[in-house]
């Protein structure tokens, strides 16, 4: 049994764009995440789930399509509080002036997050802040030099790949790497070091951002701790057929098929991703390298980590480019599925001292739960989805130990929103649950501390509440199958800064809601 689930884990699934501060740029930042930590505590709760941090392409606003498995996104830099900025006395002066101010605080009032403004906001600044450390420090080899060098060294396996590719990347109008010269597009060893030479400087600009992130997240980290909180962070199944790491890896992915999910229910064809397939084969070969190594590289920044689409792992569903092929399975057998996935399983547990917990919901077969199970693996328990073969709600309280209990994901509606959506016979046999009572069902206003209490009394080692659900909201982090400014653009109303003077009564009765049901 994992060490992380001798005891109880409360939190709550909180995307770190959403942390609003009263010093963000118009994102939640290291800053922020490191004050939330504080209202965390506030709250009883001892552990912080975020969505995927890694870097996203321009005009992306999806966690779940990243540039790199390992790169973190620069935009959540806290860049007022880097070491190189406040040491310039010119920088201080113009991210201080009234018009750069009034660009700051435009983007922070906003009601979401403004990616595209920030974006260009934080790298047309970071720059400057780079450009001063390369002249003060890189130049004159100063002791900060060294540091950074240190990093630099440290993460070599995929930094290098990483800032050559984005910098590529720049270079070529952001246009596809399929469609770059071949000596780049094969990486050819002297076209790269071509590459070097010419734009060293812009490289290691790349190389900068990940170091600075790197130590702003670490002091972050090193508060929680302090606070006695873990974090809880996301590996998503497959990076964008346009990261660094498919570019540098090609013999690892097929950009020939792409990956979904089979025709059900809700989809009478299915569903694309637009994400390339494993190759099995290769992948298999090295034991998972890429996998591995990536959970390593998840281990400075958190202490346990979630497995987006653990079904993936055991049968993928492909789907070729030529239409003249049928999608399918990619193993058809159950041996053969159960063998890979437990093999995956066994791989990345090992690669690190986190604790997984295998996001295993949707349609999913029986043996996947077995293979979890011999493996102490966490699965997720969402409380309005688990029902008995009675067609009654099943009591949280009878969950097995070894779970993640909750009672909403970042894909789905807040369970204020369900509450005044589902069919009335549904919300009778879920009021039936928390309440124990037969009775008409409240408002959620009145039903939302029952809820949260028959939540909280799971037999989960693990229970999460998305903050939504907290303090009985209606916004949506994302609603699967739409695209707009919608998704992914969510940010809390209260600054971290403000919550205990707004949210005083709040915290102090789900407070004791933790206290009195998480024993």
């Amino acid at each position: 049994m994992h060490p992380l689930l001798e005891k109880n884990l409360t939190g709550t699934l909180f995307p770190l764009f959403s942390m609003r501060s009263k010093k963000d740029w118009g994102i939640g930042d290291t800053r922020s995440m490191t004050l939330w930590f504080d209202a965390l505590k506030a709250l009883n709760l001892n552990l912080l789930q975020v969505l995927p941090i890694n870097e996203m392409p321009p005009g992306v606003s999806c966690p779940y399509t990243a540039l790199s498995a390992f790169a973190l996104d620069p935009v959540y830099i806290a860049v007022d509080e880097l070491p190189e900025l406040i040491e310039s006395r010119a920088l201080m002066e113009e991210i201080h002036s009234r018009r750069f101010q009034s660009d700051i605080k435009h983007l922070r009032r906003a009601k979401s997050v403004m990616y595209t403004e920030v974006r260009h906001l934080k790298f047309t600044t970071l720059w400057k802040v780079y450009t001063h450390f390369h002249q003060n420090h890189i130049l004159k080899d100063s002791p900060l030099a060294a540091e950074f060098r240190a990093f630099c060294q440290a993460n070599a396996a995929w930094l290098d790949d990483y800032a050559v590719f984005r910098r590529l990347k720049d270079t070529h109008d952001w246009a596809s790497w399929t469609h770059w010269e071949e000596p780049l597009r094969k990486r050819d060893p002297e076209a790269l070091r071509e590459v070097h030479g010419r734009e060293e400087n812009q490289i290691l600009f790349f190389k900068y951002l990940q170091w600075a992130i790197h130590r702003q997240w670490t002091a972050a980290r090193g508060h929680a701790a302090k606070l006695g909180i873990k974090l809880l962070g996301d590996l998503p199944f497959m990076v964008n057929q346009e990261s660094a790491d498919v570019w540098s890896r090609q013999a690892e992915f097929d950009i020939n098929r792409e990956i979904g999910a089979p025709p059900d229910a809700f989809s009478e064809t299915g569903q694309r991703w637009g994400l390339p397939a494993y190759n099995w084969e290769i992948v298999e070969e090295n034991n998972f390298d890429w996998w591995r190594t990536k959970v390593k590289k998840a281990s400075e920044f958190y202490d346990l980590f979630r497995i987006d689409h653990m079904v993936g792992f055991f049968r993928t569903w492909v789907i070729p480019r030529d239409v003249a092929l049928k999608p399918d399975f990619d193993i058809k057998d159950e041996k053969g599925q159960r063998g890979r996935g437990k093999r995956f399983l066994e791989a990345v547990a090992g690669a690190s001292a986190m604790l997984p917990v295998a996001e295993d919901l949707g349609l999913i077969p029986p043996y996947v739960g077995e293979v979890l199970g011999e493996l102490n693996i966490p699965g997720y328990k969402v409380m309005r989805w688990e029902k008995g073969k009675d067609g009654n709600y099943i009591d949280p309280a009878t969950y097995r130990h070894v779970s993640l209990a909750t009672s909403s994901t970042h894909d789905n509606e807040p369970l204020a929103d369900w509450w005044d959506t589902v069919d009335p016979a549904e919300k009778k046999l879920f009021w039936k649950l928390v309440s124990g009572e037969g009775s008409r069902p409240p408002v959620f206003s009145k039903a939302r501390e029952k809820a949260l209490a028959s939540l909280l009394g799971a037999g989960s080692r693990i229970v999460i509440l998305p903050i939504q659900d907290i303090f009985g909201s209606r916004e949506r982090v994302n609603t699967p199958g739409t695209l707009g400014s919608h998704n992914w653009t969510y940010r809390f109303p209260t600054a971290a800064e403000d919550f205990l003077k707004k949210h005083a009564d709040t915290a102090a009765s789900f407070s004791a809601l933790v206290r009195e049901n998480r024993k």
